[in-house]
């Protein structure tokens, strides 16, 4: 018997992928060029291969007791036969899609976009907040390329993980508040008003939670979804809010507002860059995180800071 190898491809992409749909998108191939293969392979094979189970299609025991050795099969070919492919960012017109936070886009894109369009002047970017759930998914289908944040659910074996720095927290205040030292007292901590911005990260969670493990209470007069707004407000009030030293950096840049020391050492938190496995070896991938550790590695963290 013979089998075509880009119908070994499609097995492979239907069962990473759970569905035709996104398989025949990640082969870069139509719905029904994907279909007729797999249609073609069962007929080979003498095997449904896939069942649907709802939305999502789950392999047969023969799927299951070949798909790993036609994977090694595959990768063999492609690594050790074919030629290997380049990348080169200058000529690309691809899409470059990140999943970032509200205060990732804060931390992340101005330097990300500037060094990307000047190396790749053709490709676009594209940038999502997706739960972690989603964001697993996303990452696996290929719809998103890299995570670039605190994201501690992303811990599957097959999501590959790069630490780029470590955020702290620190409180900011109005450049005109009665409180002028270089850091509050606990008093003054517990006793002062605070906003406090809810949007969902896992960040917030992680702060919420030491708080409350310190059994520390704060006056929370004001609650908000997003950060937008905080320093127009803060500055002209004598409010408090507790957030990341990199984005309260860029704040007291532009806005008559400051930093100061929260009365204990809240800890810190690291942001790393996440991709897929299937990425490990791909060329556009290998050249992204070279330039995402060149923008964001410890050493060129405060310049890009100082310069936004």
């Amino acid at each position: 018997m013979r089998t075509d190898l880009n119908l070994l491809r499609v097995l492979l992409a239907i069962h990473d992928c759970g569905n035709v749909t996104a398989a025949a998108k990640r082969l870069g191939i139509s719905q029904p060029a994907a279909s007729a293969a797999l249609s073609r392979l069962r007929h080979s094979l003498g095997d449904p291969l896939f069942v649907r189970s709802g939305t999502a299609m789950e392999p047969t025991p023969r799927a299951r007791s070949i798909v790993e050795r036609t994977r090694e099969v595959i990768a063999t070919i492609d690594q050790e036969i074919l030629p290997s492919p380049t990348f080169d960012p200058a000529e690309s017109r691809e899409t470059f899609t990140f999943c970032l936070s509200e205060i990732g886009e804060v931390v992340f894109l101005p330097a990300l976009f500037d060094r990307l369009r000047s190396a790749a002047p053709h490709a676009k970017i594209h940038c999502l907040s997706l739960g972690p759930k989603d964001l697993h998914e996303a990452l696996r289908e290929g719809r998103v390329d890299s995570a670039l944040g605190y994201f501690p659910d992303l811990d599957a074996p097959n999501i590959y993980q790069q630490r780029l720095f470590s955020h702290d927290l620190v409180c900011l205040i109005g450049r005109h508040h009665r409180i002028t030292g270089p850091q509050l007292s606990m008093e003054e901590f517990c006793t002062l008003e605070h906003l406090q911005v809810r949007d969902g990260s896992r960040s917030q969670e992680m702060y919420e939670s030491f708080l409350a493990e310190q059994g520390i209470e704060r006056k929370i007069v004001l609650q908000m979804s997003h950060y937008m707004s905080m320093s127009a407000i803060i500055e002209r009030s004598d409010l408090i809010a507790v957030m990341p030293r990199s984005v309260a950096h860029i704040y007291e840049k532009h806005s008559a507002v400051r930093m100061i020391e929260p009365p204990v050492e809240i800890p810190p938190y690291s942001l790393k860059h996440h991709w897929h496995a299937r990425n490990q070896k791909d060329p556009r991938h290998l050249w992204l995180r070279k330039e995402v550790v060149g923008i964001f590695g410890n050493n060129a963290l405060a310049e890009n800071l100082n310069q936004q």
